[in-house]
């Protein structure tokens, strides 16, 4: 669909032009960009059009909606100009008087219809709703292996929900004991049943009790923009998901990383973690602080043992490709990562469950036999009495 230019449209231009008018091209924001090098044009392009004056062109740009909205390249640009901010208001012109149909722009849509509507994202209606629109995954094992595992753990929590536990059964897992920590699990952990077992049971055993906020709603970020958190609290809340992170600091809400506290804890009480294997890569995505992930990761190798593969941090933090991932196929990211940790025969750690499926989805289509594992599925709490396990033992 083209776009409708009228003067209103013109207006806004005018005013985003005299942003962008100290912007003089070096580059920065699209070398520095986690996804640039899978974009067609890119931030610095962007720009430049708007400068210009190319309404059709930046409008009609599908760059605008594979930002991943990490703000990188608002913290590199030199002028210091509101990269990520201009390209937030692009993409709301883009909505009123755009019609692009790329992946992530349908995502972003349906996203916000239902949480117009839900408190948080159904993953099983979201992808129902894309093939729809005819968005297919590139990954048809994978996406046909999720949708089995969403079906199931469907039926069977209806099931759990509609009988009484048998006489004898196991009683319920005692919590830690001492204080509570809020937790904010998010619209993908609480569907993925195994992911979702294993955080808590590793915080359990790190003597967190986890106090879930059943009623929270969605954090607000598949929508891109149009749709607010719907979660607030008082006081700092513990997250499962970085893109959890971004949301609710962007609405106020103070937030610590799960892996980052346990870890500190880990640390504090010198108690050792178990390792799935002797050495790993990681892969922090592109919505946190990668330093700060990085730095929490070497500590977690650290207590397990375990041998952390570094080779230079923005691979760690690149673009896993987000919503969009699975229906334009794998990231340049991705592959490149992928690549260095099949050359060293490492798993791949992340703390982010849609990095490690689209991992696990480069891997495949990559015919790379590289295990991915989101943060609980490698790391566990070790005895409380026994050592850190050295490099030939840290298999669990």
């Amino acid at each position: 669909m083209a776009t409708t230019i009228d003067a209103s449209l013109r207006q806004e231009f005018a005013r985003l032009r005299e942003e962008c008018l100290l912007c003089y091209q070096c580059g920065q924001c699209t070398s520095s960009c986690p996804n640039g090098g899978d974009l067609e044009r890119g931030p610095r392009r962007i720009i430049r059009d708007v400068q210009a004056g190319e309404i059709e062109a930046v409008m009609s740009n599908e760059d605008l909606w594979r930002c991943s909205e990490c703000g990188t390249c608002s913290d590199v640009c030199r002028m210091d100009v509101d990269v990520a901010a201009i390209l937030k208001r692009l993409r709301a012109l883009e909505r009123q008087y755009g019609g692009q149909r790329c992946p992530e722009r349908e995502a972003a849509d349906i996203a916000a219809k239902r949480l117009g509507k839900y408190p948080r994202i159904d993953n099983l209606a979201f992808g129902m709703t894309m093939a729809s629109k005819g968005h297919v995954p590139k990954d048809v094992v994978g996406a046909a292996g999720a949708f089995t595992r969403i079906v199931s753990q469907t039926v069977n929590a209806r099931m759990k929900a509609g009988r009484a536990a048998p006489e004898g059964a196991p009683a319920a897992a005692a919590k830690p004991a001492g204080p509570a920590r809020p937790f904010y699990a998010g619209c993908a952990l609480p569907q993925d049943a195994d992911a979702y077992r294993r955080t808590h049971a590793v915080a359990a055993a790190i003597g967190f009790n986890l106090a879930e906020t059943e009623a929270a709603a969605c954090c607000g970020h598949p929508s891109r923009g149009t749709v607010g958190s719907g979660f607030t609290a008082d006081e700092p809340v513990l997250t499962a998901c970085p893109a959890c992170d971004a949301s609710l600091e962007e609405a106020g809400v103070q937030t610590t990383p799960l892996w980052e506290a346990l870890v500190d804890r880990a640390r504090r009480d010198e108690r050792p973690l178990k390792a799935a294997a002797e050495s790993f890569v990681p892969y922090v995505g592109c919505l946190v602080d990668r330093e700060r992930a990085l730095a929490s990761l070497a500590d977690a190798a650290a207590l397990s043992g375990a041998r952390i593969e570094l080779s230079y941090p923005a691979l760690h933090a690149a673009c896993c490709g987000a919503l969009g991932g699975m229906y334009r196929g794998s990231s340049e990211g991705a592959r490149r990562l992928l690549g260095f940790a099949a050359e060293r025969r490492a798993t791949v750690v992340t703390p982010c469950l849609l990095c490690r499926d689209n991992l696990r989805s480069a891997a495949r289509r990559a015919h790379l036999s590289v295990p991915i594992h989101f943060w609980p599925e490698f790391f566990s709490a070790a005895d409380a009495g026994s050592a850190a396990p050295t490099d030939g033992d840290a298999h669990d």
